[in-house]
């Protein structure tokens, strides 16, 4: 089994980085493609693919391209959009979908990049491994829509709109849709997996830099269960 760890930066695989050793397999740009060594029933790989939809789009077509990995977790921090949540839960990304897309005047979805999907749904095989995942102690797992915008959500303004047009989105990243669009051309299934490192447009740049380890731990220790798990039961789609 081949599985890839995909976040945006530096601080959200610190936590791997630091429980495994790893060779440099791929770096170019922005993007950092890592295989985890001395693992002996599956592969793992780091991608550390820089921020924003181009570069975790161009990661996620190397990655594809050349590691062929069986699943990628999308991990790291969100910002949270529902009032469920406080910083340093964490948010299970049920399906993807565009935040900042509208080509509504040719009668696509709000969302949905013409000639595309207008959502990108991870399987309920997935979704029902998670579920047997235990409950975490000391903060909250959720699971549900995660919207993708190349914006950081501090705009109030900006919020709001998204808020009426996706009431159901948990949580905004900026990477997530773009790795299960460019995944979903290799029929590879995509999971996201996120720690709340602040609440969309209430001090958000402030919360982010104070809470952003917090949210790359617990999203961590989730993403950790979750590879245990599938690799127990050999889950690859």
């Amino acid at each position: 089994m081949r599985i890839a760890i995909a976040a945006a930066m530096e601080e959200e695989l610190w936590p791997f980085r630091t429980s495994y050793q790893v060779e440099t397999r791929f770096h170019q740009g922005k993007i950092k493609i890592e295989e985890v060594i001395h693992q002996q029933n599956y592969q793992l790989f780091l991608v550390e693919t820089g921020i924003g939809k181009v570069n975790a789009g161009s990661a996620a077509a190397i990655l594809c391209e050349q590691f062929a990995p069986d699943v990628i977790v999308n991990t790291g921090s969100a910002g949270g959009f529902s009032d469920q949540l406080s910083v340093g839960d964490v948010v299970v990304g049920t399906s993807f979908r565009y935040s900042d897309v509208d080509a509504t005047g040719f009668d696509y979805e709000l969302g949905q990049v013409p000639q595309m999907p207008a959502s990108y749904d991870v399987s309920q095989g997935w979704l029902a491994l998670i579920e047997q995942l235990p409950q975490p102690a000391s903060y909250k797992r959720i699971k549900g829509l995660v919207v993708t915008a190349d914006s950081f959500m501090s705009n109030q303004g900006q919020v709001k709109q998204i808020k009426e047009a996706f009431p159901k989105a948990l949580a905004s990243d900026m990477e997530g849709t773009a790795i299960a669009q460019v995944a979903s051309f290799y029929r590879i299934p995509v999971l996201n997996i996120r720690g709340i490192s602040d609440i969309a447009g209430t001090d958000a740049p402030q919360a982010f830099d104070a809470n952003i380890n917090l949210a790359a731990n617990h999203a961590f220790e989730q993403t950790q269960l979750l590879i245990q798990k599938a690799v127990e039961e050999n889950v690859t789609n």
